[in-house]
């Protein structure tokens, strides 16, 4: 059994649908735009009906061809899990009517009704801090969307209770021998020659660029990122964790602005890059000097700092330094939408310092989707590294990870695209996916932005 919680995140996101390229695959990668899809939902007063504040944060779908005929679900892809499930329950009563229909939305997968279906009888259990599955184990092929490619006998679970989600989550972390006793989705990739290594590249994009975000297993985007990749050694599991996640070491966090520059005390440590969680968690001296000079408040109820959204400005940036790389991020990227009037504001961070409810407390920073919006992000767990260049959007040129790795290739874009989240994306892509050479491939993804009411941390 597997045991896994999810420290609160503040809650909600615009929804709006976005058409994009279709998933294509070539020269050993399969890349996936990503869309945007928005909603929002409130926290309210406790002792009244009308909204406190009205909080953005996003997560990332994929949909997935499953079985023979192939079933169509979508799942939210995140890099702080290892396992695929799919199936959640639609009619659970902690869904509210708006969550109910996205789920029931996203589809479902019968494997009694797939030819090519094996149905275990053992499966796992993930306990999150909101919300549990329960799923069992079954094999089938997943074929990607307008092509005859396809891989077989892929494992995942399918749910057979859930509560308090409304989602499946296809996990991208370490899989067989690792994390798992079973491939996974990044293994099975690479075991039946659909990409060359264990990597992917991701680039979130930002909400106010459409379609700007892309995916590439197996591949890069040279045109999505300015200035040269810089690898890093992952880091090996941190505090009491025993499994691997992406650690990556983290040199130092900074503001820079018209009037000068500061580094905050503190930021030098192990983090976690996880697509899973909408904000970033950083230790306590850094939040309490980055509130401060926004003059920000914390709110309990709502889980995040909350501050006036003329304070962010696009002259200012919140700086995170690796070795050999720093990625800078516009404050106006930095904090989170709080309100319909676009008055107030979130702090995209909180503290990484969480207390269970026996009174132990536990520290693990991360750096969500507010970090990850202007990165350049190649996970390669194959090489052991994750390589960071600053985001950008000029265009497409896509492309192969070799064998090698990718430290020191160069960005198409210039150095005045590197912190633009409004560049123009390419209107390129190709209409219909290419088989590449190998001799399968994976599966169909579109993506959108849904909900996730949390951050993954495993126990």
């Amino acid at each position: 059994m597997t045991f896994k919680k999810w420290l609160p995140a503040v809650l909600a996101v615009a929804s709006v649908a976005i058409a994009g390229p279709t998933p294509r695959s070539d020269d050993r990668f399969l890349s996936f735009p990503v869309q945007h899809k928005q909603r929002v939902r409130s926290i309210g007063k406790r002792d009244a009906d009308v909204p406190l504040y009205d909080i953005a944060e996003a997560s990332y779908l994929v949909e997935l061809s499953i079985g023979t005929p192939p079933q169509t679900v979508k799942v939210a892809i995140d890099t702080g899990s290892d396992e695929l499930w799919v199936d959640p329950t639609c009619s659970s009563r902690d869904l509210s009517e708006e969550e109910v229909q996205e789920c029931e939305d996203d589809g479902s997968y019968d494997p009694s009704t797939s030819s090519s279906a094996t149905i275990f009888k053992n499966g796992s259990d993930i306990q999150y801090g909101i919300g549990s599955v329960t799923f069992r184990y079954v094999a089938d092929t997943i074929a990607l969307t307008n092509s005859s490619a396809s891989v077989s006998n892929a494992q995942f679970g399918v749910a057979t209770a859930t509560e308090q989600l409304n989602e499946g989550i296809l996990g991208l972390g370490w899989g067989n021998g690792v994390n798992l006793n079973y491939s996974n989705f990044v293994d099975v990739l690479a075991e039946q020659k659909v990409t060359n290594s264990k990597a992917f590249s991701v680039a979130l994009g930002t909400a106010g660029a459409a379609n700007g975000g892309i995916i590439i297993f197996g591949g890069i985007d040279t045109k999505k990122f300015t200035g040269s990749l810089v690898s890093n050694k992952m880091l090996g599991p941190q505090g009491r964790e025993v499994e691997n996640r992406y650690w990556i070491q983290m040199n130092s966090v900074g503001f820079e602005s018209s009037s000068g520059s500061k580094t905050y005390s503190g930021g030098d440590i192990p983090i976690v890059l996880d697509s899973g969680s909408s904000l970033s968690y950083l230790p306590d001296s850094v939040i309490t000097a980055m509130a401060a000079d926004f003059s920000a408040t914390y709110d309990r109820q709502a889980g995040l700092y909350i501050l006036q959204c003329s304070a962010a400005t696009q002259s200012s940036n919140v700086s995170f330094a690796f070795n050999g790389i720093t990625i800078k991020i516009p404050m106006t990227d930095f904090v989170v939408a709080a309100d319909a009037s676009g008055q107030l504001c979130g702090l995209g961070a909180v503290s990484s310092t969480t207390t269970s409810s026996s009174g132990q407390t536990d520290s693990t920073a991360l750096l969500g989707d507010t970090f990850l919006r202007s990165a350049y992000v190649v996970f390669d767990q194959t090489q052991n590294t994750i390589s960071l260049a600053q985001y950008a959007n000029c265009g497409q040129n896509e492309q192969s990870i070799p064998a090698g790795g990718i430290s020191g290739v160069s960005g198409a874009c210039g150095s005045s695209s590197s912190t633009s989240s409004s560049s123009s994306p390419s209107s390129s892509s190709s209409s219909q996916p290419k088989n590449a050479a190998a001799s399968v491939k994976y599966s169909a993804f579109s993506l959108a932005i849904p909900l996730v009411a949390g951050l993954l941390l495993k126990l």
